[in-house]
């Protein structure tokens, strides 16, 4: 035990004052503060940002001060704390059992040098003393392998166990510890980032304390073991090959890292081309609707042939370092051979003494043989420990990051410490900061301050530095039970603010409020609006005490909130917001979640189901619920992704309501709902409301006027400060107030269609050339569904004006839905110069029209005509650069904002030239773009972030769209629900831009639209229902039918609205829906808009296509993708013939030595002078020590020659098969890439992005083994076994037959050792964890903090963790045990096949004498022994060869696969539009959809796929 204790803190300190970089061994962690020293700020801006909105945009410090102090290592009593947490005797017990087993089983080393040392004189002996010598050395052998066995099993399992204690207690205090923080901890630190590092840190933590610490106690008992044996055999030669183990170290470490972080430095490689991907692919319509196609080919070779040079960089490097790790060995060797050698040949010169100590009639030389060659073993097993004890100090340093990132939230305790008083984070500039720190956003808009960390750079300058954040004084804790909680039946919901004063913490200089003091009355309800920023979602978020003010005070009947219990002030609280955050759970769970936990302890199911149901009655979800297969027990999917927004905020107003909350708060509840959903949820909200036998206190925020006209109060928030406030009349009666005209706007867009606009400017400039009313009335006595394609409007009749895009029967089901008819021979007829609104209800068919007109989609039968000419006969690129998209959500790239604007069209105007500056400030002015632009620092060349696009606010990105369009010049513009997800002012803004895009009358526009006030002035307005034009016609004509379709929706957006308006359209719907839809379980109800057929439906054809990928396999062609490397691998093949050479050769030079240290020096008598040609003793003496001296010399030349074989091979080898490789690898994700673009948008469909994008990344990197690594290891492995065992044939044939017979088992036992000694890849963590996992609870609960805090789930979800933790490793011990078996079994193999071989290789010598001499056995021996360490090495990383040929499949069969709608085929006729085309009279032709699998032979498919690829 004492002994163990001074080692453990020898480690102890060598673990706190190691130097390891930080950052390195941390690189992929994600926990990093937003802002301050710790990263480059974030904003906690607008008024409903500081929260944790915000998070989402800190941008990465990289300076090395900052990071080290972002992740700052935990002391290693800190990080052990975890595994004895709990105090238990028994998990200290395991621990020191452990810590005594791994130095026991470092102590094995030395005693096999020690063993190995004294054997060879035994069996050198064994012609004349026999073999009991030598059977006693292979009886220790075999007791050091089962000893090995036992005690290596023992130490693993025993850390095993306490590393899984340990992280299991360090997950459940950082989980825990992270539920109970505030707000503002969120704020400065990246919650998302803090999620997904839970649980790598969390492995790391377990790797770190588990085998690899048992390894690092055992390896540091070798290194001290092995120096003191040298020491004691032989001090002189310890010392002087002692001198040299640092560069071995050096070398070994080198290794040793490289081999751990192989597949993180391809994926880093390659994360470019892989973002690339993978934004192409989230975005594809996009990509495929701006015809940008080429460019992105364009920019994703350009990635990899970046990432190809950064891969085969290091390869030479790579090369040497291997090399050298192997060289250096061999250069101990060579100090050995000639010092070792001179001590001994000096003495004989001398003295005349036995090197051997085998000679019993001759003194032991004073510098014998075994005493020499059991120093360089002690010292050679030493180099060895003490370079794993490197492996392990990195890997614990890793723990001790992970363990100091859990510590910084645990030790995060209100009252205490740092956490008492404010702290201030500074920021520390760098020039990246500089360049990425640039813009200026609208300070009107609401992403404004929630999406931008540019938007303002208020920062405040101090002697110390720019203050970045303070965070304030930690007092919120969610989890304390400390403070007031009254009775619930006694508040009465009096709500009063005074002066209060707040900012975010992550903008100490903005302040939002500004000392806003207002009184809410019990029962009442209140509206608060005002431009984006003022400072409303704060005031929810202050009432909420997600944050606590600045100065002045928040009261609840007359009582300080920051009194009362925070945990029972929000279950007070009901709060409902925009976006809806559900749990990956059944929708009863979801509502349940409402229910306070004392409330569920006093009731039985029965009566919680009840309750559940009754708040489903109240939020209007009831009826939907029950007609789901599974009603209230249908899983809603990860974030409610399998029920449509509708449902999702249906079911979280239920939520809140089954908690009967005294004050209830909205927040933009309905904003970014389509009409039909807005008014079912806005009824139930009013309904709520007004329920007098529930009289409570509620608080609205809403951007739309309509939905508050009735509250009690409306109070004007503008600069942090109440401005006005009243009912809604008394504030239409004053003059010029903020709310009358905001009143007014917004009245004057539902009446007018906002006054003189785009379309209006077109009606006028047709309706001048004198042509009669739009529409004919007659025409009315029409079958409904035919109108949209024999409706003529009499304008463009007149005017001559001919049909630009005709439907002509389409039907239509989107390929995930098969069954699911969208379209039913749809007709519509739209006219050149026409703007045509779109309108009907959810899954009606209205973007399914867009998507075919864009030829996303081809038709299951029927046609789309443009100008006269079915758009399948058109060439498919031409086409779509007639055509326009701007969408709700638009899509930008990793691109400077003039390339965004300038994406699609390809750098060249139509006459060739390229698009100039000039044309994009053009086309940025006309998109009301211009401005905001022009406010960041490198304006036009400003970088955008792709996905995100954090920097810009929804209208800025929006207007770089709409510029995009412009620029295009677009024939055709179709604009998807443009506005809808904009507030008020940036909808005004974006408004007028499109507005600007319609005026032209040579443009045809199709406007989507939810708010029917945005398409009022159009030609004609479409009524889609049911896969049919329902109405079509004037708003005018379409309102003077009593009960018309589009009459209907529009007064159920006035502000009168009930769902019995839309009785009529629902009932249609409903009744198609229930004959179309198949009842799945989870499966997405479809009453929402038909564009969530991209939701992935798991029907029978994914199998069968799988199995059709997997089939495409051909190993030949696998082979033949290798072919234009020839070059490179046959550099590779000739550098692992070397390579593969050396250990033989090592093990024949290696017994040489032997030989040479273990000579025999008989003593000097008259009887050996009689016999031999000497005259005297000292001739004798001189003769023999001469001869030893020539041979030293020669034996290190050939050593010297072997270092040499040895780098250069390796560096041949790495450099090589490393080019071949990545020449594949890049040339494959080409390939790939360039087929995977020119599928048609069904394909994307049926497969998830991220399925996508990880099968292309995996399966190229997979692939690439055809040329890299079984090649390579194959060569190597061949090369060594086969001169290995040509060696030991040569010299004792019978011994290289038990040899070859034990190849199997010492392979296998030599590759394990490998793995532990060099270290293994440890891969890149990108697995997907389930939601019901530890990892999944805590990722989900902590990216929807807000929801969990605003429910008090904390405690709930805590207990979730907890339990699936305690059930996530049952098998912990088993596993513990396996593992320390492998660990043992390498050396009690290995140790037993010695034994057998040293009893076998000396009854050889004692029975044959004659014919087998010393030096046979050593070199017989050692070049089949070291060949294996060949073997061993070269299959250490052999890739999984059925997942390889998967990949391969996967692969050949995209490469193979013909893409129906061929964005790139220069097929079809590229049409002259430059005069309108006369009418054709056709017969409806019925085509059916072209299949994607056309019958083309493989070689067909080959050369259409590999079309326009280059090498």
């Amino acid at each position: 035990m004492g002994g163990g204790g001074q080692e453990a803190e020898v480690l102890v300190t060598i673990a706190d004052n190691v130097d390891v970089d930080v950052e390195e061994v941390s690189s992929d962690s994600d926990f990093e503060p937003v802002v301050g020293k710790f990263g480059t700020g974030a904003s906690g801006g607008g008024e409903d940002n500081g929260g944790n909105n915000a998070n989402n945009n800190n941008k990465k410090d990289k300076d090395k001060k900052d990071k080290d102090k972002a992740n700052k290592a935990a002391t290693t009593s800190e990080t052990l704390s975890f595994v004895f947490h709990d105090g238990e005797l028994k998990t200290k017990l395991i621990f020191t059992i452990g810590f005594l087993a791994a130095i026991g089983n470092g102590l094995v080393y030395p005693a096999i040098a020690f063993i190995f040392a004294k054997s060879f004189t035994d069996i050198g002996s064994a012609t004349s003393n026999g073999l009991d010598p030598i059977k006693r050395i292979a009886f220790w052998l075999m007791g050091i392998g089962v000893y090995a066995l036992i005690i290596g099993t023992i130490q693993t399992m025993c850390f095993e166990i306490c590393s899984y204690k340990g992280t299991n207690h360090l997950k459940k205090e950082w989980f825990y510890s992270l539920l109970r923080q505030d707000s503002s901890y969120f704020d400065v630190y990246n919650i998302s980032g803090i999620a997904n590092t839970l649980n790598p840190q969390s492995n790391k933590y377990r790797r770190g304390l588990g085998r690899k610490f048992g390894e690092g106690v055992q390896f540091f008992t070798t290194g001290v073991g092995g120096v003191v044996y040298a020491l004691y055999a032989e001090w002189r030669v310890a010392l002087v090959v002692l001198s040299f183990c640092p560069v071995i170290g050096f070398f070994a470490m080198n290794v040793v890292k490289l081999n751990q972080t192989k597949s993180e430095r391809s994926a880093q490689a390659y994360s470019s081309a892989g973002s690339i991907a993978y934004s192409t692919v989230s975005g594809i319509k996009t990509v495929l609707s701006l015809n940008a196609c080429t460019k992105i080919i364009t920019e994703y070779k350009k990635a990899t042939q970046h990432a190809f040079v950064i891969a085969t960089g290091t390869l030479i490097k790579q090369g040497f370092v291997n090399g050298m790790m192997l060289g250096s060995f061999l250069i101990m060797y060579i100090i050995l051979t000639l010092y070792g050698c001179y001590l001994i040949y000096i003495d004989v010169q001398n003295t005349g003494c036995d090197p051997s100590g085998g000679v019993t009639t001759n003194i032991t030389c004073r510098s014998s043989g075994p005493d020499v060659f059991g120093a360089m073993l002690g010292i050679a097993f030493a180099a060895q420990g003490i370079g794993q004890v490197g492996t392990f100090l990195e890997t614990f340093s890793t723990a001790k990051v992970a363990a100091g990132q859990a510590l910084t939230s645990i030790r995060r305790i209100p009252g205490e410490g740092k956490s008492a008083s404010e702290e201030i984070i500074y920021h520390v500039e760098d020039k990246k900061d500089k360049k990425k720190d640039n813009g200026n956003d609208d300070t009107n808009s609401v992403s404004s301050g929630r999406n931008s960390s540019i938007a303002f750079d208020e920062s405040i300058e101090t002697p110390k530095g720019r203050i970045k954040a303070i965070l304030p004084p930690y007092e919120i804790n969610s989890l304390s039970d400390k403070g007031l909680s009254p009775n619930p039946k006694d508040v009465q919901g009096n709500i009063q603010f005074n002066n209060v004063i707040f900012n975010y913490p992550t903008r100490p200089s903005h302040q939002i409020l500004n000392g806003l003091s207002i009184q809410i009355k019990e029962g009442s309800t209140i509206a608060f609006v005002g431009p984006s920023g003022g400072g409303k979602s704060t005031i929810v978020k202050l009432l909420e005490r997600f944050y606590d003010p600045i100065n002045g005070t928040i009261t609840l009947d007359g009582i300080n909130i920051r009194d009362l219990n925070v945990k029972y002030l929000r279950g007070l609280l009901g709060y409902v917001g925009q976006e809806p955050q559900l749990f990956a759970t059944t929708i009863a769970k979801n509502i349940e979640y409402g229910i306070s936990k004392s409330s569920q302890s006093n009731s039985s199911g029965e009566e919680i189901q009840t309750q559940i149901e009754n708040a489903a009655k109240l939020a209007n979800a009831h009826d939907f619920i029950m007609s789901l297969p599974d009603q209230y027990e249908t899983h809603v999917g990860d974030k409610g992704s399998q029920l449509s927004g509708g449902q999702k905020q249906r079911i979280a107003i239920a939520r809140v309501l089954v908690g009967n909350p005294k004050i209830l708060l909205l927040d933009e509840a309905t904003s970014a709902l389509d009409s039909q959903s807005e008014l079912i949820v806005q009824e139930a909200l009013e309904n709520i409301i007004s329920d007098k036998l529930n009289k409570r206190t509620t608080i609205i925020i809403a951007h739309r006027l309509s939905t508050i006209r009735n509250a009690d109060t409306i109070a004007v928030v503008m600069g942090g400060v109440i401005v006005e406030t009243g009912t809604h009349d008394e504030l239409m009666s004053q003059d010029d107030t903020y709310y009358k005209k905001l009143v007014d706007t917004q009245s004057k867009a539902m009446a007018e269609g906002n006054g003189t606009n785009g379309m209006m400017k077109k009606n006028s400039i047709i309706s001048s050339s004198g042509g009669p009313p739009p529409t004919s009335l007659s025409l009315l006595t029409k079958s409904e569904s035919q109108l949209g394609f024999d409706r003529v409007p009499m304008k463009f009749h007149e005017s001559g004006a001919q049909p630009l895009i005709v439907f002509r029967n389409v039907s239509f089901s989107y390929p995930t839905r098969p069954n699911k008819l969208i379209l039913d021979r749809f007709k519509l007829k739209i006219y050149k110069g026409e703007t045509i609104g779109l309108c009907g209800i959810s899954g009606g068919g209205k973007s399914t029209v867009m998507g075919l007109i864009e030829r996303f989609y081809d038709p299951n039968e029927g046609k789309v005509e443009y100008f006269g000419t079915n758009i399948q006969q058109i060439n498919v690129k031409w086409y779509r650069d007639q055509i326009g998209y701007v969408g709700q959500e638009p899509i930008l790239f990793d691109a400077t904002i003039a390339d965004n604007i300038a994406y699609g069209c390809d750098d060249d105007n139509d006459d060739g030239s390229k698009i100039s500056r000039e044309q994009i400030i053009e086309a940025a002015k006309q998109a009301n773009a211009y401005d905001f632009i022009m406010n960041f620092p490198d304006n036009f060349d400003t970088m955008i972030n792709g996905g995100s696009n954090t920097q810009l606010s929804g209208g800025q990105k929006q207007r770089i769209a709409i510029a995009r369009a412009i620029l295009k010049q677009p024939e055709i513009l179709l604009l998807d629900e443009a506005t809808s997800a904009l507030d008020n002012e940036s909808e005004s803004i974006v408004q007028e831009a499109l507005n600007k895009l319609m005026e032209d009358n040579n443009r045809t526009c199709i406007v989507i639209a939810h708010r029917l006030a945005t398409i009022r002035n159009a030609d004609r307005i479409a009524f889609i229902g049911d896969g049919r034009v329902k109405e079509i016609g004037s708003h005018d004509e379409l309102m003077d039918k009593p009960k018309g379709f589009y009459k209907r929706l529009v007064e159920a957006q006035g502000r009168t609205a009930s769902t019995l308006l839309l009785d009529g359209m629902l009932s249609s719907s409903s009744s198609t829906k229930k004959k179309t839809t198949t009842k799945k379980k989870g499966s997405k109800q479809l009453d929402d808009d038909e564009d969530n057929a991209d939701e992935k439906s798991n029907n029978d054809d994914d199998g069968n296509d799988e199995k059709d990928e997997l089939s495409a396999f051909n190993l030949a062609r696998a082979r033949k993708l290798a072919s234009p490397d020839a070059f490179y691998l046959l550099a590779g093949a000739l550098g692992a013939l070397m390579a593969g050479s050396v250990f033989p050769s090592w093990g024949l030079l290696f017994a040489q030595t032997i030989d040479l240290l273990y000579v025999r020096i008989y003593a000097c008598t008259d009887e050996l002078l009689s016999t031999t040609i000497y005259d005297t003793c000292e001739d004798y003496w001189s003769y023999e020590s001469d001869r030893m001296q020539d041979q030293s010399f020669t034996l290190s030349a050939y050593w010297a020659i072997l270092v040499c074989v040895c780098v250069i091979g390796n560096m041949l080898t790495f450099w090589g098969f490393g080019n071949a490789s990545e020449r594949m690898n890049r040339r494959v994700r080409d390939w790939t890439f360039h087929s995977l673009i020119r599928q048609e948008v069904s394909f994307f469909d049926q497969r998830s992005v991220g399925k996508i994008t990880s099968e292309l990344q995996e399966d190229a990197t997979r692939i690439q083994t055809f040329t890299g690594d079984p090649i390579r290891s194959l060569l190597i492995a061949l090369s060594s076994v086969l001169t290995g065992l040509i060696l030991s044939f040569i010299y004792m044939w019978p011994f290289a037959l038990l040899a070859v017979a034990c190849i199997p088992l010492m392979g296998f036992a030599t590759n394990l050792e490998m793995k532990s000694m060099y270290g293994e890849d440890e891969g890149v963590e990108t697995v997907k964890e389930e939601t019901t996992s530890p990892s999944g609870i805590a990722v989900e609960t902590l990216l929807n903090m807000g929801t969990v805090s605003a429910l008090t789930m904390e405690e709930e979800r805590f207990n979730m963790f907890k339990e699936a933790l305690d059930n996530s490793d049952e098998h912990y011990i088993r596993d513990g045990f396996r593992q320390g078996v492998l660990a043992g079994l390498s050396m009690f193999i290995q140790q037993w096949i010695n034994a057998l071989q040293m009893y076998w290789g000396g009854w050889l010598l004692f029975n044959y004498s004659n014919q087998f001499g010393f030096n046979d056995f050593l070199t017989s021996n050692f070049a089949i022994l070291f060949s294996l360490f060949g073997l061993g090495a070269a299959f250490q990383d052999i890739a999984d060869r059925k997942e390889t040929e998967k990949s391969a499949a996967r692969i050949f069969s995209l490469l193979d696969r013909v893409s129906s709608i061929d964005p790139l085929s220069e097929e079809g006729k590229i049409l002259d539009t430059s005069g309108d085309m006369p009418m054709k009279s056709q017969r409806t032709l019925s085509i059916k959809r072209k299949s994607s699998t056309k019958k083309m032979t493989k070689q067909q498919k080959r050369e259409s796929s590999m079309e326009d690829v280059d090498e």
